[in-house]
């Protein structure tokens, strides 16, 4: 902190130096409102010394990263939407941390300190803009205006820096198709010392590339996606390096969960528990390692759209969970599950579709809507339930939601299934799902996160009558923290 007395350094930066002195309010949203107040009187430059002006931003900075720490925290536990209150302070913290970023920048550009000074109030800058980044991401929304821009500038002068390489890794991941919980146990994978980005020179070779055009506002875009435009100022950087490193992760969590259904252990622990300390807690290892495999191939290749969207407008019922459409399918009751929503535009493959009415009404309880969830959509009452994964979620204003859904199958049964040698998890509620052409040739189940468990399982089917079979797994062609979906077929010789 700065020696002159606090008399000495201007009344707003003595007002805001002495409430950074002062506990953390209780309630996170009254300490960010005084983050934000302090931040909003304080001189840019004139009349205040940049000394005085820097030790206020650096303070300033360290409050924003505590604040927001308790934010993400909520985050992690909130369902979407966020509660008004939530919505509001993630927003704010994000807008907050990049000015504090822009003014960092700008104080060092033109106070041009010494070297070392410099590059820590770059480092800062970027530390700030990753955090911001971060925030909008876990609350689905998009990231604070102007703030790709500021990163993208400060990192091409400093190569290599462990925050901006966060901020774009977790960019080429699509976070929108991510939790909350996925996306703040990535930030902390990626900031316990992985190898750095390092950027290319054009012409190196391009497998597994991104690239950047400094001067705009624009994260990433992966070379498969499209090349980057002439002219400009334009940076090509590669994630394979960091996809073998999750290569090595995958193949150890897969011995692990392995070990674990021998011995009839269960899995729902954290991950110190299952013996790799190199990697952060937070997720189970079932939980990790379809976001580990996720990972590994998205920063290799990114995914992208084969066919056209075409703008829509008009209504279409929806039923939230996988739950919920097994209860719907064993007979139960629609009141309180059944909620109309708005199709926005609609392809051969998907929906992307906007909420109407408030999430969950009727049901006692909100609706957990996050990335990779099950949900059924149909146009009218007499129609089949088509079942479809969520692929992504935005929700850029409070009480709205919009979500990216990919159909997995026109129609679907309840049943309940049984792995041999999973006796902990029992039988478990499941759809099954029909062939679908070319998509998949064989009938599928599709079942809670963690159920396939063996090659062989029992299947039980009520209705007029009761059937029962045993089936052969032929391989798990999707998992999200929600779900797995594995495709089978009805076992020649049962045991």
């Amino acid at each position: 902190m700065i020696q002159a007395p606090l008399s000495a350094v201007g009344d707003e930066a003595g007002d805001f130096l002495r409430w950074l002195e002062s506990e953390p309010a209780d309630e996170v949203v009254d300490d960010l409102e005084g983050l934000r107040t302090r931040l909003g009187e304080l001189p840019c430059s004139s009349g205040l010394a940049d000394e005085v002006l820097r030790c206020c931003l650096e303070g300033g900075a360290a409050r924003g990263l505590d604040i927001s720490s308790r934010i993400r925290a909520q985050l992690q536990e909130a369902s979407l939407p966020l509660p008004p209150v939530l919505h509001r302070a993630s927003i704010d913290i994000s807008a907050t941390l990049a000015e504090m970023a822009r003014r960092l920048e700008s104080l060092q550009s033109a106070a041009a300190p010494d070297l070392r000074a410099w590059k820590d109030g770059r480092r800062l800058g970027l530390v700030l803009c990753c955090e911001a980044f971060v925030v909008a991401a876990m609350s689905a929304a998009n990231a604070p205006p102007g703030l790709w821009a500021l990163a993208n500038r400060v990192a091409a002068e400093l190569e290599g820096d462990a925050s901006y390489f966060t901020m774009a890794a977790i960019a080429a991941a699509s976070p929108e198709s991510l939790t909350a919980r996925q996306l703040a146990w990535i930030a902390d994978f990626l900031g316990s010392g992985l190898p750095e980005l390092q950027l290319q020179a054009e012409g190196e070779s391009l497998v597994g590339a991104w690239w950047i055009v400094l001067g705009t506002d624009t994260a990433p875009v992966s070379v498969a996606r499209g090349l980057a435009p002439a002219g400009g100022d334009v940076r090509h950087f590669s994630l394979v390096p960091l996809a073998r490193v999750l290569g090595e992760h995958v193949e150890h969590l897969e011995t692990v969960i392995a070990a674990a259904e021998n011995t009839g252990d269960t899995l729902e622990v954290e991950l110190l528990d299952a013996g790799d300390e190199e990697l952060p807690p937070g997720l189970t290892p079932v939980e990790l390692l379809a976001l580990l495999r996720t990972l590994r191939e998205r920063w290799v290749s990114s995914p992208l759209r084969i066919q056209p969207r075409r703008p829509q407008h008009y209504a279409i019922q929806v039923c939230l969970g996988l739950r919920g459409l097994w209860e719907l399918g064993r007979g139960r009751s629609e009141g309180g599950r059944v909620l109309e929503w708005q199709v926005l535009n609609e392809s051969p493959g998907g929906y992307a579709i906007m909420s109407i009415t408030e999430t969950g009404a009727g049901t006692g309880r909100p609706a957990e809507i996050v990335a990779g969830i099950v949900l059924g959509v149909r146009r009218q009452a007499d129609e089949a339930w088509a079942v479809c994964v969520v692929r992504w979620v935005r929700s850029e204003a409070s009480g709205r939601i919009e979500l990216g859904l990919q159909m997995l199958a026109p129609s679907y049964h309840a049943v309940q299934v049984a792995f041999r040698g999973a006796t902990l998890r029992g039988v478990v509620p499941a759809l099954a799902l029909p062939a679908m052409e070319p998509m998949r040739r064989h009938p599928a189940f599709l079942a809670p996160a963690g159920t396939y468990a063996s090659r062989r399982f029992v299947f039980v089917r009520e209705g007029a009558r009761v059937y029962v079979a045993q089936g052969r797994a032929l391989g798990l062609d999707m998992q999200t923290a929600s779900v797995e979906l594995f495709r089978y077929e009805i076992d020649p010789y049962p045991i």
